[in-house]
């Protein structure tokens, strides 16, 4: 959209107008000009510490952001990555210890990779060389979204780790690797021993694993007392999960099952809520805390309640735990990109606003005088620019306002908005509202309005140009200017860069590319595998008077058809690690790599089948990249015509070293285990036997899986080393 203009000073006075509260609530913003905030954590001595994607930590001391960050890191804040998980030790107020999940950023062939570090506090900032890196997870690939990051310690000490599946499916039902998983660790990071999956022989991944089938589990929240776990996993294309973490080793099913199943396998949600249908519905939940606050002037019906809140519909809920799980409508127009619900120390919630960059917290009074939430906000803007204030107030219904200039009532300026269309040099002055009802009335803080003779400047995109579409994996350059009639050419200092990746209704947003005129953009190959997503470019220029210009410019994806058969028809393929019955046709990015597969084992009218091949070749399981054209994928199965007691030609067992098959018209031998990996292993021919070496493979219950030219056959077997 070309020439298309945003107003800085819309934003600031605007933002957050319309929410809707329960009566008796009020929204009070507790800080502001906190750009891309993630996360937050409450100290004892009553600062709040709030995290930044970029890297830096801050401290709001006594209702003030201050100045200097507590630390700035250096990480990867691509996509959803950077500094998104903090914490601090239960007994910081003596250790001082502050606990932090952040993006590292790729040194040389050396990929990215999100690390837990815990840094000690001297007064508001870091003690000086006070890292001590607790756990490094596992490499990123290039998808840049499902991350988790949230930190929490349990009532035995513990800390919980919540992190993402890295975009791929599979790695949420994989122990062996930290990818889709809650973690629970010591405080050094080693794995406790009494965890689920502390086997001897499994990986350290799994040791550290408490719970798994998890998609992008950005937040989690403990309830004081109980110790119960509930984690907020957002989902793919329909549904959003709050799952009951609380008992270690549970399977919540991604991405075989998204919300509710009927596998006795996983564990159903405790509550989900859809994307369409009846409400709520929204799309991501980024926020979910108990409310069991020491003391509150809420009212009881909500103490031991659970809140969440949605990223794009911008609503919280309030949810009954007593009996049935049943969800109430807390508040609503919230404010954009809501994230980070949480149960502050003095019995208020709290949230963040990424829109807005503010932190809010939601008061409740018993008094019914007006009480002003959102204060009006000076401003200087051009002439001609309009300019809109606002404040947001609550108190015994009917509220009624009156706004006034140089403290002299303004005729019709009766509602909670005042707007001027196209400001000029006699609207200069000083703002303020006063509110009244049966109670009493309040008199918001003066807000000054100054109009200086300016026009904005012009920011025009050079690239991408209009209708540009993009493959995954690939580079956009971008380049633009800015020009202003007072200023002349402005110089890339001057300059802002916003690439935003939108999905459906709602968008990612990406800190902004500071003080550059031009750059290149790496387009993943993985992660979202939606195609009704683009990324937006943005160039923001803004004059030596501040006022600020934009140009925009959408590049679209090119999208193939992925198709895939089986033979025989109507066998399941799997994608990304969902089941689907084939033939089916799916849309995809080009260049965007899937993960495809099969289920080995599957019957078909009373019939069993077991995977034979693709005929394009490679493993069961596979990455593709999705090509140019549109492709099909086809898997073959054999009829299974013979199992266990009937194939004695597959000996010793229980075998320790070698297994030999002795079977006519043998095509191909493979063994799965009980969790379902298929082991190819080194087969040597002897006469009519196949010679299989098992030394390699760990002790336990196979099934060898034999294909002829025309079936499979199968036998279990024990391997005892």
């Amino acid at each position: 959209m070309k020439g298309f203009l945003f107003f800085i000073l819309w934003l600031i006075v605007n933002t957050g107008a319309g929410q809707t509260l329960l009566p008796g609530f009020a929204r009070v913003q507790v800080g502001t000009a906190i750009a891309s905030p993630t996360v937050m954590a409450f100290a004892p001595d009553g600062r709040i510490f709030v995290a930044q994607q970029t890297g830096a930590l801050r401290v709001i001391k006594n209702g003030t952001l201050l100045a200097t960050p507590f630390f700035s890191l250096t990480v990867n804040s691509v996509g959803e990555r950077g500094l998104i998980g903090l914490t601090l030790d239960p007994q910081f107020e003596t250790n001082h210890f502050v606990y932090v999940y952040y993006t590292v950023p790729a040194t040389g062939v050396n990929p990215p990779f999100n690390r837990i570090s815990r840094f000690t506090a001297n007064g508001d900032v870091v003690l000086a060389g006070s890292e001590l890196i607790i756990l490094n997870l596992d490499p990123l690939s290039s998808a840049t979204n499902h991350n988790g990051g949230a930190l929490a310690f349990g009532p035995d000490g513990k800390l919980f780790v919540a992190v993402g599946d890295n975009a791929l499916g599979t790695n949420a039902q994989n122990l062996n690797t930290y990818h889709g998983k809650l973690l629970r660790i010591n405080k050094d990071g080693t794995a406790p021993s009494d965890n689920p999956f502390f086997i001897s022989g499994m990986s350290e991944q799994s040791k550290r694993v408490w719970a798994y089938g998890l998609r992008n589990p950005y937040t989690f929240s403990i309830q004081p007392g109980t110790g119960k776990i509930y984690v907020n996993d957002v989902g793919q294309n329909a549904v959003e999960e709050i799952n009951d973490a609380t008992t270690g080793g549970r399977n919540f099913g991604w991405p075989t099952a998204e919300g509710t199943s009927t596998n006795p396998n996983f564990t159903n949600p405790v509550y989900a809520y859809l994307h369409t249908g009846t409400a709520p519905t929204g799309c991501a939940i980024t926020g979910g805390t108990f409310f069991n606050p020491q003391f509150t002037t809420y009212p009881a019906t909500y103490m031991g309640s659970y809140f969440f809140q949605d990223y794009c519909s911008n609503w919280i809920y309030a949810l009954n735990l007593s009996g049935t799980p049943t969800a109430a409508l807390f508040a609503s127009n919230m404010g954009a990109s809501s994230l980070s619900l949480m149960a502050g120390p003095d019995g208020n919630l709290y949230y963040l606003s990424r829109g807005a960059q503010a932190l809010y917290k939601i008061t409740s009074t018993n008094s019914s005088i007006p009480i002003i939430g959102q204060q009006p906000t000076s401003t200087t803007i051009p002439f001609g620019d309009p300019v809109t204030f606002s404040v947001i107030a609550t108190g015994t219904a009917p509220l009624q306002y009156q706004w006034q200039k140089d403290g002299v009532d303004i005729d019709g300026a009766n509602e909670s908005t005042y707007a001027i269309d196209q400001a000029q040099a006699v609207d200069v002055g000083t703002y303020r509202v006063i509110v009244t009802n049966i109670a009493g009335q309040v008199i918001s803080s003066e807000a000054m309005l100054t109009v200086i003779p300016n026009e904005k400047p012009i920011a025009e995109i050079f690239t991408p140009i209009e209708n540009t579409l993009y493959v995954a994996g690939s580079t956009i350059s971008f380049s633009g200017s800015g020009t202003d009639v007072e200023d002349g050419s402005l110089s890339a200092d001057r300059m802002s860069w916003q690439i935003n990746f939108h999905h459906d209704t709602h968008k990612h947003d990406e800190p902004p590319r500071n003080g550059v005129s031009e750059g290149a953009f790496d387009i993943p190959d993985q992660g979202e595998t939606a195609v009704n997503v683009w990324y937006r470019f943005i160039l923001s220029v803004t004059d030596s008077k501040g006022s600020i210009g934009k140009d925009s410019v959408d590049v679209h994806p090119r999208t193939s058809m992925l198709n895939f058969v089986t033979i025989p028809s109507g066998l399941q393929v799997t994608v990304d690690g969902q089941p689907n019955i084939a033939p089916i046709s799916i849309e995809s990015v080009e260049g965007l790599k899937r993960e495809i597969g099969v289920i080995p084992d599957q019957s078909l009218n009373e019939k069993d089948y077991n995977f034979n091949s693709w005929l394009h070749g490679g493993s069961a399981t596979q990455l593709i990249a999705t090509p140019t054209d549109d492709v099909t994928y086809t898997a073959t199965f054999d009829l299974i015509l013979a199992a266990d007691e009937w194939l004695e030609g597959v000996f010793p067992n229980p075998a320790r070293d070698w297994i030999h098959v002795r079977y006519h018209g043998i095509t191909k031998i493979s063994m799965m285990d009980i969790v379902g990996r298929i082991w190819t292993l080194p087969i040597e021919s002897q006469q009519d036997v196949k010679v299989i070496d098992i030394r390699a493979l760990p002790a336990g219950l196979y099934l060898v899986n034999i294909s002829t030219d025309h079936a499979s056959l199968r036998k279990k077997i024990l391997i005892q080393h």
